[in-house]
């Protein structure tokens, strides 16, 4: 899966308790950690299959990321556990949905598994993939609906509401001023706009034009 989807499943694991942004952040992080190795492709295609899905996707790297994730979360360590958790689930999640050599022992053992060469590729990489995906998408949704934010809250909050409230606004809401469908909410007067109404300032807060 991509690098996004999993860092979705590790949205989900962050919100297995009550964690605070950077916190939720760190964890859905740590989901997409292992494809870190992705990097391998700037040296051509040749280096990116000899190290993707092998360099991070070991013990080897789950073991170094426990070590930094329980010191660096010693007071919070059920936030260590999850962000070791959703660095592990990732090559699970490989292993069970992508069709390729993977080394997960390294470097203790260089035992090679591939679940295509258990079950049929169409199964592995066409059904138990797409089922993943639609999971994880799902879940995005759900936590969106029960919490009201999204993993672009990682990168701001602000980004997060603009975006999502663009999407979901206008299937419900018009502009109070002009009722075309609204696409934004005010943050200052909490009343739905349409972009001919709202200016987004530079911290991406909506204001109504009459309050410019």
């Amino acid at each position: 899966m991509s690098p996004v989807a999993h860092l979705q499943y590790g949205w989900w694991f962050a919100h297995w308790g009550e964690f605070s942004r950077k916190e939720r952040a760190v964890i859905a992080l740590a989901g997409a950690g292992p494809d870190l190795d992705g990097i391998s492709l700037l040296g051509g295609a040749e280096i990116y299959h000899r190290y993707h899905h092998i360099l991070f996707h070991n013990l080897g790297s789950v073991l170094v990321v426990a070590v930094l994730a329980l010191v660096s979360f010693r007071k919070r360590w059920t936030v260590g556990l999850l962000t070791t958790f959703a660095f592990s689930a990732h090559i699970l999640e490989d292993y069970l949905t992508v069709g390729w050599n993977q080394y997960p022992w390294r470097p203790f053992s260089d035992a090679v598994v591939n679940l295509s060469s258990q079950l049929p590729n169409w199964l592995v990489q066409g059904v138990f993939q797409t089922l993943a995906m639609v999971f994880v998408l799902a879940t995005t949704v759900w936590i969106y609906r029960r919490a009201g934010r999204t993993p672009l809250e990682i990168l701001s909050p602000a980004l997060d509401r603009l975006v999502v409230n663009y999407a979901v606004l206008p299937w419900k809401n018009t502009c109070t001023q002009c009722k075309n469908r609204a696409h934004f909410w005010c943050d200052h007067c909490r009343q739905a706009r349409c972009a001919r109404h709202v200016r987004v300032a530079g911290d991406l807060r909506v204001h109504c034009l009459e309050e410019v």
